[in-house]
């Protein structure tokens, strides 16, 4: 069977043909032998993308899975390290020896909570502006007839299977 490049080769030598005026039985002959070719190796190209689609979606899906399950079991040892702190605190004990493990309440690094940043004085703050740009509405302008610096409409093509 040839590959798809074979065929494209094909059908530009039919188009060559056709340029240089030869006989039309001479290249409808060849179009309707390639033409099952095509399709047979289009259909086995769509084949093949559906699959490996269906293995993207299930590896997604795996991801997504092992992340909330990531995420569930660091909640879990949040909560199990506050009833510890709880319980030690609540006990009077801020050190406590076991067998394997040794236990410490200790003060964290300062950090800071900002209260009210209206107030905070200038030299403390940066300002970063972001540019954004609205395709879809100058799209939709130019749409309309407007001319707009800058930008052109483009239209790409894509192969859609069905």
């Amino acid at each position: 069977m040839a590959t798809i490049y074979e065929i494209a080769d094909k059908y530009k030598l039919i188009q060559q043909l056709i340029e240089e005026g030869a006989p039309e039985e001479a290249f409808i002959e060849a179009l309707n032998a390639i033409d099952g070719e095509l399709a047979e190796k289009l259909e086995n190209y769509a084949m093949i993308i559906v699959n490996r689609q269906a293995n993207i979606d299930g590896k997604k899906a795996e991801a997504k899975r092992l992340l909330e399950s990531a995420k569930s079991e660091e909640n879990a040892i949040k909560r199990m390290k506050e009833n510890m702190q709880f319980a030690m605190v609540t006990a009077g004990q801020t050190k406590v020896k076991g067998e394997k493990f040794n236990f410490t309440v200790q003060k964290n690094p300062p950090s800071l909570k900002v209260v009210d940043d209206a107030v905070i004085p200038p030299q403390f703050v940066s300002v970063e502006e972001v540019r954004n740009i609205d395709k879809k509405a100058i799209l939709a302008e130019l749409k309309n007839g407007a001319e707009i610096n800058g930008v052109e409409i483009q239209q790409g093509e894509s192969i859609r299977i069905r």
